[in-house]
């Protein structure tokens, strides 16, 4: 119990510390390395059982619903792009679910794309924490990612302008 105490009092220590720093004070390779060792030091601490599986790093503003002006003024690059987009209220990766009726291989799900091809997942259909991935392409039949499972077929949609992909 005593090392798991530590481990907390650590963990608070590092967030301390995180919230000290203002945003964009430290260049990007330092923060992160400054993450690692913290973590470093927390898995250390922490009673067996217990792993440390990584550290997941975002800016402030791509992880609230709130934006204010200084934060797209200062993002580069796709980061920009995609707060642009948040800003107009466009999901630029495109990563709604699709919900539609069951693909039957005479009336598949359309999956739409602005690209030649696509990425889909779909559950395995006897164990759905298992995801199958596979890629449809443009002019391509109805395709059949699992044996029993729905049909799929890309349409092709005109590129919006602000698609993220360089």
């Amino acid at each position: 119990m005593n090392r798991l105490a530590g481990a907390l009092r650590l963990a608070a220590r590092a967030l301390a510390r995180q919230q000290r720093a203002p945003l964009g004070s430290i260049g990007t390779d330092a923060a992160q390395n400054g993450l690692a060792f913290q973590a470093a030091e927390l898995q250390k601490a922490l009673p067996c059982g217990f792993a440390y599986r990584g550290v997941h790093t975002s800016t402030a503003a791509a992880a609230t619903d709130v934006l204010s002006p200084g934060d797209i003024e200062h993002a580069t690059g796709l980061e920009r792009e995609e707060l642009e987009g948040k800003a107009k209220g466009i999901d630029i990766f495109h990563e709604d679910w699709l919900d539609a009726p069951w693909g039957t291989e005479d009336k598949p799900v359309e999956v739409t794309s602005s690209f030649s091809e696509r990425i889909v997942g779909v559950p395995d259909p006897y164990d759905d924490s298992i995801v199958w991935w596979g890629t449809i392409e443009e002019g391509q039949p109805p395709k059949q990612l699992v044996e029993g499972g729905e049909f799929f077929v890309l349409k092709r949609i005109p590129d919006s302008g602000n698609s993220g992909h360089h």
